[in-house]
């Protein structure tokens, strides 16, 4: 029995089925990329037109940059604006405040130098009511007489509260709505004066007017004397 003996290389082996299996995806994707031309499909076109919406994406996107840059600035610009307003409306409102604190005192000056009750001498020139706690009022006294007038003006004020206690009518004088009991308001002056204080009331007690007596030294016939509605808590009332 004879033995034949044949060379073996695996070197060659392996290349062949590389080889072999490369040209089979070649020709596989050739087949492929041909059925897709057949089909209608170029693959240059699709090339050509993804760098296209490439392009477009791009292009979209410096646009929204910019238009975010553009938001931005109006944003800045608004807050800028509003900014100034407020400014502008807080001090037009300072300004009409000033003004209608100007009007007041003009007016009150006007009425010391030609006042329309200039006959009766000491008048009751205003009288206020603000609230000033849960049940704590303040409130003003302001007495003027005509600059003619060389002589002092004295005598006291009195104020009386109406209203209702336990659905009782009821009437509190100054000493009982005061922390230290006063009974009137002692007043000295030429020209005016200003009398201020608080009034507390007791708890479950209505006010419904406030009534202020001025009476002179020496001429209680000349006692002015004027019933005030009681203010609402937003709105105080005042009397001139």
């Amino acid at each position: 029995m004879r033995l034949k003996v044949k060379p073996h290389n695996p070197w060659k082996t392996r290349l062949f089925v590389l080889l072999g299996g490369a040209g089979l995806l070649i020709g596989g994707w050739s087949l492929y990329d041909y059925g897709r031309y057949m089909a209608g499909y170029d693959s240059a076109e699709a090339g050509r037109e993804l760098v296209q919406l490439m392009a477009t994406v791009d292009a979209l996107n410096a646009e929204i940059e910019t238009l975010r840059e553009q938001k931005a600035q109006l944003e800045r610009a608004a807050q800028i604006e509003r900014k100034a307003y407020q400014e502008q409306d807080a001090s037009l409102k300072a300004l009409q405040a000033e003004i209608l604190e100007l009007k007041e005192e003009l007016a009150f000056y006007r009425g010391i130098v030609s006042p329309r009750e200039a006959s009766r001498g000491l008048r009751l020139q205003s009288f206020t009511l603000e609230p000033n706690g849960p049940r704590s009022w303040r409130y003003k006294v302001v007495l003027t007489q005509v600059l003619k007038n060389d002589r002092l003006a004295r005598g006291t004020v009195r104020l009386k509260v109406d209203g209702l206690q336990g659905g009782n009518p009821r009437s509190l004088e100054l000493a009982a709505l005061t922390e230290k009991p006063v009974k009137e308001l002692p007043f000295r002056f030429k020209y005016f004066q200003n009398l201020e204080g608080d009034l507390i009331l007791p708890k479950g007690f209505v006010p419904l007017r406030v009534t202020v007596r001025i009476l002179p030294r020496g001429r209680r016939s000349d006692a002015i004397e004027k019933t005030i509605d009681w203010p609402k808590q937003e709105k105080p009332d005042n009397v001139g």
